[in-house]
């Protein structure tokens, strides 16, 4: 489920955490961009059960780590990975033509 989203200002790579069977494909996308060389060796993506048992997607790196919560979007892009909000990934990108 990572898909090509559009500019801007340039196109990147995004993944939506909507469903927990999503979340080790993500898992396995971040471990294949840090095996490529495109993200440092020290990051990395784990899936965790909050206090309800829920699972919930952590990304860390080398600065701590921040949670991605259902309904946000993982994003890599030229300065690597980050956590967006819906509305924050939508003001910035569109889903390809």
């Amino acid at each position: 489920m990572i898909k090509l989203y559009q500019p801007w200002p340039a196109p990147v790579l995004a993944a939506c955490y909507r469903e927990p069977a999503v979340l080790p494909e993500i898992e396995r996308w971040v471990g294949t961009l840090r095996e490529q060389g495109r993200i440092a060796p020290d990051v990395g993506f784990d899936v965790v059960r909050d206090r309800r048992g829920a699972p919930v997607g952590v990304l860390r790196d080398r600065t701590g780590q921040c949670e991605l919560p259902q309904g946000c979007f993982l994003v890599f892009g030229r300065a690597g990975l980050r956590v967006l909000d819906e509305r924050s990934f939508f003001l910035l990108y569109r889903e390809p033509d």
